[in-house]
């Protein structure tokens, strides 16, 4: 089985202009096709819940403020819910004070990242989280 087809990294995040950024931050380096972005937590659970679990993610990277469910409300459901505890989670946000880190690290975050300030940033942030996915990706397959 080869987790994450056809997206391996599921974004989450309501600012139209972060999601549009971050994109094309993936199709910079060349990982465009491999994600899929989402506007509010429910649209992620819904997505989850249709597809088939070869098709689930290897990376889910969520922004810390959302509208109705918030980050440490969608982590509390994915990792409560045995088919996707198994998923890694990032939250990738704006401003994070430490005290809200610790708390979504406790919660089941894998790490929390900064959202960058000029495209470099947002390149350097998105290879990375590309790097996260592909080594969930050999860690399922190892499975």
């Amino acid at each position: 089985m080869r987790n994450g087809l056809p997206f391996s990294i599921l974004i989450v995040d309501d600012d139209e202009d972060d999601r549009m950024v971050i994109d094309e931050a993936f199709v910079s380096i060349g990982y465009g096709d491999k994600v899929k972005g989402f506007i509010d937590g429910k649209a992620l659970l819904h997505y989850l819940g249709e597809v088939e679990p070869e098709l689930y993610p290897t990376l889910i990277v969520l922004d810390n403020t959302l509208p109705q469910l918030n980050a440490g409300d969608l982590i509390g459901i994915l990792k409560s819910t045995p088919a996707y505890e198994a998923i890694p989670v990032v939250v990738y946000t704006t401003l994070l004070t430490p005290s809200r880190k610790e708390q979504l690290m406790a919660a089941g975050a894998t790490a929390c990242l900064e959202k960058g300030s000029s495209m470099e940033d947002v390149k350097r942030v998105a290879t990375e989280l590309k790097n996260m996915a592909e080594q969930g990706s050999k860690e399922a397959g190892a499975l």
